[in-house]
């Protein structure tokens, strides 16, 4: 079925839309304009059609009344006879060439038998000529007298074989039996019908079974270009591709030549010319015949009913006789006239004719109307409705059965007895779509009342609205008096006006997408812009996660414009009022529990603010009733009043068109859905005119005040141009999305841009205070680098140790103070927090090893790390009703300072109210224990140090502070963390990693929450933890990809928190035993003992997790599991271990720039079932340190490189390993000298070596690599990395395993040497576990000048 072609007109009148009254009223205009035009051109298909069957038909008509008056002027002087037999050929062939186009063939027969015109012969171009001596078939056939030359015995044997021309006999046959017998010697008799007109007395027999009969045959005729018989080669007229060709021969059907000539007493050819008397014998009337038929015309239909009527008509159509092809006959009668009384007598003397090959209108819809949208239908106006000619690609002749011709043969059974050939007619002629549609117009056609409308819409598929439809007309052609009366009908498909959807190549559908997809790009990139400053304070006063909620929202929304383009589906129907409708609610009920949120904490006076409670999980809680009842809704609607695809045609359109939409059978989801809408409309409004004076530094209540009226507003005005604008309803989805656009976006960028502004305004702020502490260090380093310039001109490493050791005694070494706590999920008293975390960050009261440490009075760095951080309000609750807990941190110190505040109005509060007015809402929307922790920590730190980092995760916290000396020296702060709870989702186990640079240092400090419980796999487990912590971690950027892991781009790392390793003792024991073994050992204090059975001790030596990493003994008691009293009271159900830790490890070359001086626990914390631990150390940065100052340049050349069991990478249990040289704080290159194979590799500047294919164990034994340093200082933490990374084609190398090698420790000669060879046969580290082996020859030699 051919699809509809939506015209230009169309695409121009819903490409361009406006809201301007003034403008659609001139689009209306130009729409009636067009559409006018295209009624008149289905009209014109009508007319089209309509002349092309009145040329058909009618010409018909004209020709035979043109030759019927030719014949009653006497043009034909011997009445038809053989002699007028040139004449009329040469006339009626001058017809058929003058009327080429109109496809007729005329021929005459006379009531002697005479048959005499052209045929459609069996080349489509080239007609046949016939021709018929007078006289009766049916003769009898004896041995006397078949070779007699009279009468019609003469016929006998004339006959051919029309497949090779053999001679045979024309025997009359049992398939074509009938013939014609005279009766009183074929005297004149009243006709039938008529009776003042007199016929041939003589009747139509049937040939008996027995009988032998003769008859009178037809011939077929070649002929040239005249028309004329003719067997002559080369003017035989044939057909070719340029047409009728008189340039052939005349043959038989296996292409024998037809040579001929039969002489006889043959009909006579007319007087001879000065003889009246005298008829020559007309030698030439079977010349070219090639083939021979049974046939009289006065026993064939068309002439019968002529002969009956007598007067012209048609025909019905029928069967041609000889090529089995539809057609009809127009037919003529002619008279003469016989003396007599009164003038004469009128006699019936023949029928002029002509037929018409139904196949030529066929033809004519099929060519005419093949690429357009018009199927055409001409079938016969009277029931049964046969076909006469389609546009389809049809046949009017098929299979039909016997029994019944008005039904079609079943398929398959076309060759059966039961069927036969007949005529189709347009109720069981449905041989394609287009026949299905044609027959549904007729029967909608017929039921139009006489009078009413004449067209009719018709649906492809009744069952599928959104099926095509298509409009038909009809129209009836009728000849008056002639008995042809025909319907014409013209069917063209709708064009699918989109109501409600826009469909492609439509000017909005890319528009739309781009829209859409700008809205959410936009919002999405609002959310990530904010979100990289969660951390910030500007940040987290915005509510970050509700807000983050209603930009995702947004961003969300924007896309829901995608069920709009396309032709719709019920499914998709469904689904565009699913994902609009929920996602509004999911936008909206954040952003009003946000606004009710803000306006309880913050809008009314500090008592009542501070009696509210609404942490983020009831505020999560409070949006659920919204999105239920949205829910509700839209479940009510799917199972009730679904909306389905409609398809609405208008008549009274002037052209008329098929409107597609999402339809409800009701007016009830309207109903529901819009006051819904517009009572949380109502109710955002309310409270975004509450909020709308609170301080603006916290709240966003300016922000919501705009986005909630920005929503409303764009709402109002969408619903009023939609009301008073007439405009259509894919250009109300053009403005619907245009107004969600409009709507997200700013509001979004409202809720954004000013929280990122004042982001930085504080960074800036920080960068002022940065710089002034720079310019202060910058003139301190200066002069200690002038007082030991020359102190050191050799590479020997002299000096270095004592260097470093004095700088840990110095004021340019910081001192770090690591602490780590399980808190139990309990809220801890203020007491246990100081017991913890020193007051005012003093180094006095944590104890060193040794008394004689010279340590700073205070701790230069602080960095906390909690587990089990988090309560329920039940529990808190409980606690503060038995004094457990200090709220007065978490409430400030209004109760202390404000006295009764309940009756104080905003503008009366004191700072300090103001300021526990805003600890509440913080309490709010992070957590109160989050509040609270950060705020005992504040407290107990005092006002000098400063928060670097602090990160949730869970249930586990990290908190960074420090002091305000070295702060803005504290550069590229990363956060990072990985989930290792049930599935790697879960954050009740997992890390938080914070690094940082200070001094070109840099640290890393990654706080752990490790798999709990005593046994061998969670043993294993832990150790996966940490590996998988690490992995997921954020690195520094030492290279491109930054592949490197934290345990090696660290200058300094430190591990700590609640790992979980647990007491493990040799042999087969109960756990009573264990415990008790663990309380014999802690009560003889041989903690020496007591630390030798535990797993992380025993694990790191094994190297199964963080591989040179460091951990000092545990000379105190086990941490874990006490109750929550003064002391050490360990519960029996878990054997006493050191689950809280602290582990540490630095660079090659580095690690004497760390030293921990302190390591215990905390025994005075009792509101956790752990005792916190905590660890002092000294660094000194790398800045501060002397570096190598040498004068030379060093070459490095590395040889017999391998690897051996590297990690398995790909899916083979192979890898397809290279090696990538990178350097770390030193310049060097590749040598010139050398040349890089595989120098097309992508990557990054860092050279490597070439892939080894599918294998564990590369060998590069016959390449070399060749670097050259440049500069004339080695820093202390100048490092080469030897870095194994596994060869992907489709995606990212992933790096296999990393060896760090320290440039200091290298290049560091003995005195007199230039040049050393090293074999190195190292492990190879990733994610603190050792990934492979790695060995080569490394050569270093100085390069003077």
């Amino acid at each position: 079925m051919r699809r509809p072609v939506v015209s230009s007109h169309h695409q121009q009148r819903r490409g361009h839309r406006s809201f301007s009254k003034g403008i659609l009223q001139v689009l209306l205009l130009l729409s009636i304009a067009l559409t006018t035009a295209d009624a008149q051109h289905f009209n014109q298909v009508q007319l089209r059609v309509y002349e092309k069957v009145d040329r058909f038909c009618a010409s018909a008509v004209a020709i035979m009344k043109v030759f019927a008056d030719f014949y009653d002027l006497d043009g034909f002087h011997n009445n038809l006879t053989a002699a007028d037999r040139p004449q009329a050929v040469r006339y009626m062939y001058s017809l058929i060439a003058a009327l080429e186009d109109a496809g007729l063939k005329p021929f005459y027969g006379l009531e002697d038998g005479t048959l005499l015109g052209y045929w459609y012969g069996q080349l489509n171009q080239v007609p046949e000529l016939v021709y018929r001596e007078p006289g009766n078939s049916g003769y009898e056939v004896t041995v006397n007298n078949t070779n007699s030359t009279d009468g019609v015995y003469k016929y006998y044997n004339v006959c051919l074989n029309r497949t090779n021309g053999q001679d045979t006999t024309c025997a009359m046959t049992a398939d074509r039996p009938l013939y014609t017998s005279c009766k009183n010697d074929c005297a004149l008799v009243p006709c039938e019908g008529d009776g003042t007109v007199l016929c041939p007395d003589y009747e139509i027999l049937e040939l008996a079974e027995g009988e032998s009969f003769g008859f009178v045959p037809t011939t077929y005729n070649c002929i040239n270009k005249d028309g004329a018989f003719s067997q002559t080669p080369g003017e035989v007229l044939v057909e070719s591709a340029e047409g009728l060709i008189p340039d052939g021969e005349c043959t038989y059907d296996d292409g024998t030549v037809v040579s001929r000539e039969l002489e006889g007493p043959f009909a006579s050819c007319g007087p001879a010319e000065g003889n009246a008397t005298d008829n020559k014998v007309c030698s030439t009337t079977f010349i070219g015949a090639n083939a021979y038929a049974n046939y009289d015309p006065r026993w064939r239909g068309w002439y019968i009913d002529s002969k009956k009527a007598q007067v012209p008509q048609f025909s019905d159509p029928y069967i041609f006789f000889r090529f089995g092809v539809i057609g009809l006959t127009y037919t003529h009668p002619i008279f003469r006239t016989v003396d007599g009384t009164d003038g004469g007598q009128k006699v019936f003397y023949g029928v002029l004719a002509a037929d018409l090959v139904l196949d030529d209108v066929t033809n004519f819809l099929e060519t005419t109307f093949v690429d357009t949208n018009y199927t055409v239908a001409v079938y016969e106006y009277a029931e049964p409705y046969y076909i006469i000619a389609t546009s389809s690609n049809g046949t009017a002749m098929g299979s039909v059965l016997v029994d019944d011709p008005l039904v079609r043969c079943p398929a398959g059974e076309e060759e059966s007895s039961a069927c036969k050939g007949g005529r189709m007619t347009i109720n069981n002629f449905q041989e394609s779509a287009e026949d299905v549609v044609l027959q549904k117009a007729h029967l909608a056609l017929l039921k139009l009342k006489k009078g009413g409308p004449t067209e009719a819409i018709v649906q492809e598929d009744d069952n599928d609205a959104a099926s095509p439809s298509y409009m038909a007309t009809a129209v009836a052609y009728e000849i008056p008096d002639a008995n042809l009366k025909w319907r014409i009908v013209v069917i063209s498909p709708l064009d699918d006006n989109p109501a409600d959807f826009i469909l492609e190549g439509d000017g909005l559908y890319a528009v739309l997408i781009a829209v859409g997809v700008l809205g959410c790009l936009i919002c999405f990139f609002l959310f990530l812009a904010f979100y990289r400053r969660k951390n910030e304070k500007a940040v987290q006063f915005a509510d970050f996660y509700f807000t983050s909620a209603f930009i995702l929202g947004c961003a969300a929304i924007n896309l829901a414009i995608f069920p709009y383009l396309g032709k719709p589906t019920d499914d998709i129907c469904l689904t565009r009022i699913w994902v609009f409708f929920m996602l509004t609610v999911f936008i909206l009920s954040p952003l009003f529990v946000k606004a009710y949120r803000i306006y309880r904490l913050l809008g009314r006076p500090v008592a009542k603010a501070m009696n509210a409670k609404i942490n983020n999980r009831e505020a999560w809680m409070r949006t659920l009733p919204m999105i239920l009842v949205q829910t509700v809704i839209l479940l009510f609607i799917t199972f009730y009043d679904p909306p389905t695809v409609k398809g609405k045609v208008d008549l009274e359109e002037l052209n008329p068109q098929k409107s597609i939409r999402c339809e409800h059978d009701t007016f009830l989801f309207g109903i529901i859905q819009g006051s819904f809408d517009i009572i949380l409309l109502i109710i955002g409004c309310t409270l975004a005119y509450l909020t709308r004076n609170i301080d603006p530094r916290f709240g966003d209540a300016k922000a919501l005040f705009f986005a909630v009226y920005n929503i409303a507003f764009t709402t109002l005005m969408l619903a009023l141009i939609i009301v008073f604008v007439d405009i259509t309803e894919s250009g109300q989805v053009s403005l619907q999305f245009i107004g969600v656009f409009w709507a997200t976006v700013f509001s979004s960028a409202a809720f954004v841009i000013p929280r990122l502004m004042a982001a930085k305004n504080d960074r800036k702020q920080s960068r002022k205070r940065q710089t002034r502490m720079l310019s202060k260090y910058e003139t301190m380093r200066k002069s200690r680098a002038a007082s030991s310039v020359n102190e050191r001109s050799t590479v020997d490493g002299r000096n270095a140790e004592e260097e470093v050791l004095a700088l840990h005694e110095s004021e340019e070494s910081i001192k770090v103070l690591v602490c780590t706590a399980n808190m139990g999920n309990a809220p801890p008293t203020l007491e246990s927090m100081k017991a913890w975390i020193p007051e005012l960050g003093t180094c006095y009261t944590v104890t060193p090893f040794e008394e004689n440490v010279a340590t700073k009075d205070h701790f230069d760095l602080i960095v906390i790390g909690m587990q089990e951080a988090t309560w329920g309000s039940k529990k808190q609750r409980k606690r503060e009703q038995a004094g457990g807990a200090d709220v007065s941190v978490v409430s400030g110190l209004v109760s202390q300072t404000s006295g009764n505040v309940g009756d104080k109005d905003d503008d009366e509060i004191s700072l300090e109210e103001a300021r526990a007015k805003e600890d509440n809402y913080l309490a709010a929307i992070e957590g109160a224990d989050t509040v609270l922790l950060r705020k005992m920590t504040k407290e107990i730190l005092g006002g000098e140090y400063t928060s670097i980092a602090s990160e949730q995760r869970g249930q586990m916290r990290q908190l960074v502070w420090a002091r305000s000396t070295i702060a803005p020296l504290i550069k590229n702060v990363k956060i990072s963390g990985e989930n290792t709870g049930i599935g790697n989702v879960l954050s009740n186990k997992g890390g938080i990693i914070v690094s940082m640079s200070y001094q070109d240092t840099r640290m890393s400090f990654l706080s752990a929450h490790l798999a709990a419980h005593e046994g061998d796999n969670y043993y294993k487990a832990r150790c996966e933890n940490v590996y998988d912590i690490l992995k997921g971690s954020k690195t520094f950027d030492i290279c491109k990809k930054n592949d490197i892991d934290l345990a090696l781009s660290s200058h300094h790392i430190f591990v700590l928190g609640d790992l979980n390793f647990r007491t493990k003792f040799d042999g087969e024991h109960t756990h009573e035993e264990k415990f008790a073994m663990a309380q014999d050992l802690i009560k003889a204090e041989d903690w020496h003992a007591l630390y030798s059975y535990d797993e992380l001790h025993h694990g790191v030596n094994r190297n199964d997790l963080l591989v040179h990493f460091k951990t000092l003994p545990c000379d105190f008691n086990p941490t874990f599991k006490v109750n929550r009293v003064d002391g050490y009271d360990y519960k029996d159900q878990r054997v006493p271990s050191y689950t809280d830790r602290i582990l540490f490890k630095s660079s090659p070359n580095l690690s004497d720039n760390l030293v921990q001086y302190a390591y215990e626990p905390c025994v005075d914390f009792v509101t956790s079932d752990h005792k916190p631990v905590r660890g002092a150390f000294s660094i000194v940065p790398n800045d501060v340190v002397t570096p190598f100052n040498v004068d030379c340049k060093f070459r490095l050349t590395f040889s017999q490189m391998e690897c051996s069991d590297l990690p398995e990478a790909d899916v083979s249990g192979t890898s397809d390993p290279y090696i990538k040289f990178i350097w770390d704080s030193i310049g060097m290159a590749e040598d010139n000298n050398t040349f890089n194979f595989n120098f097309w590799q992508r990557g990054d500047r860092f050279p490597k070596t070439a892939y080894k294919r599918k294998t564990l164990n590369p060998k590069w034994e016959d390449k070399t690599m060749t670097l050259v340093t440049s500069g004339h200082e080695i820093n202390v933490n100048a490092t080469l990395f030897l870095a194994v990374y596994d060869y992907d084609f489709l995606s990212d190398d992933d790096i296999l395993g990393s060896l760090p090698l320290s440039m200091q420790q290298l290049v560091a000669m003995k005195p007199m040497e230039s040049s050393k060879e090293v074999l190195f046969d190292r492990p190879l580290e990733r994610c603190g576990k050792f990934a492979g082996r790695i060995k080569f020859k490394l050569e270093i030699s100085q390069l003077v000048g």
